[in-house]
């Protein structure tokens, strides 16, 4: 198995990379619209991307950057029918950190210093 593919999925790690890259800048624009209607798309992904083991994948890292600062400038994305499959992580937290009310030291350390 390719090592860029999951050892317990099919998945391929680029493409869910990709697709998360994707989600960001749909259309493209500083504020991803997909987020407007579809948030929980951003959810199912980004939980996705936790479940094999990327969390701290170089490319994930700056895609998580990219998010917060859109977060931080714009708005979270809407989490209507959002499953969430891990609510204690961050990125179901939005709201709260665009809020400044979720606690800094909860974040990644690569994502504090854009608060």
């Amino acid at each position: 198995m390719d090592k860029e593919q999951s050892q317990n999925s099919n998945i391929d790690i680029k493409d869910i990379i990709e697709d998360y890259d994707y989600l960001l800048s749909y259309p493209n624009s500083r504020y991803p619209q997909v987020f407007v209607c579809s948030g929980w798309m951003f959810y199912d992904l980004r939980d996705q991307i936790h479940e094999l083991g990327l969390d701290d994948h170089p490319e994930v890292k700056k895609l998580d950057k990219q998010l917060l600062k859109k977060v931080i400038e714009w708005v979270a994305p809407d989490d209507y029918k959002a499953n969430k499959k891990y609510p204690e992580m961050w990125w179901h937290h939005l709201d709260e950190i665009k809020k400044g009310t979720y606690p800094k030291e909860k974040l990644p350390d690569y994502l504090r210093d854009i608060l």
